[in-house]
């Protein structure tokens, strides 16, 4: 009876320190994630021009200085976080 005792608390232990493991994995992932969208909060659009946006500036500031004089605008990155507007598809990659 000791013998299965120690088993299940062993088992016990072994979960509690896979999931604490588990817990700190995901937390320093969304952080990581979190600082790579925070570098693509910005758009620079330029209408008419045929240039797609480009979202790769962290501060407005640093978008101004790119569509000053290029008759362009900036804008907050509607889809923070992601590739949107890094030159990326978001296509599936299924053919047309």
């Amino acid at each position: 009876m000791r013998a299965i005792g120690l088993v299940l608390l062993s088992i016990a232990i072994m979960a509690l320190l896979l999931t604490d493991a588990d817990a700190k994995r995901r937390r320093s992932s969304a952080q990581g994630s979190q600082a790579a969208g925070a570098s693509r909060s910005w758009c620079a659009t330029y209408p008419g021009k045929g240039i797609s946006d480009n979202c790769s500036y962290a501060t407005e500031q640093q978008c101004l200085a790119q569509v000053w004089g290029l008759g362009g605008f900036c804008r907050p990155n509607p889809f923070p976080g992601t590739a949107y507007g890094t030159g990326g598809s978001w296509s599936s990659g299924a053919p047309r």
